[in-house]
């Protein structure tokens, strides 16, 4: 009988786990820098002060969210990498660049 107890409590706790996990995952934030190079901030535009201020009150979270950049084919790759290196500064750790493979 006991030996049935101990998987039901490891199920449970895998469980909880599991639970835990999906509590835990962290916000996805989208910025965008269109062809001009203007920062949209899940589809508000903001500018660059307001970018740094952002991205610093975003490291503070626990867990930090992910930063997705999605630049315009058409922008200067600069202000995106202005983004980047604006995001690794405020102490963001999950950057990832959103790519449109049909050239769109």
């Amino acid at each position: 009988k006991a030996q049935a107890a101990q998987p039901s409590a490891g199920c449970l706790h895998q469980i909880r786990a599991s639970h835990q996990r999906q509590q835990d995952k962290p916000q996805t934030l989208q910025l965008s820098v269109d062809a001009q190079g203007q920062y949209f901030w899940n589809e508000a535009r903001i500018g660059d002060d307001e970018l740094r201020s952002r991205l610093a009150a975003e490291a503070g979270r626990d867990p930090q969210p992910e930063l997705h950049i999605r630049g315009d084919r058409n922008v200067r790759y600069e202000r995106v990498a202005q983004a980047m290196a604006a995001a690794q500064q405020a102490g963001l750790h999950r950057i990832g660049f959103i790519t449109d493979p049909r050239g769109n």
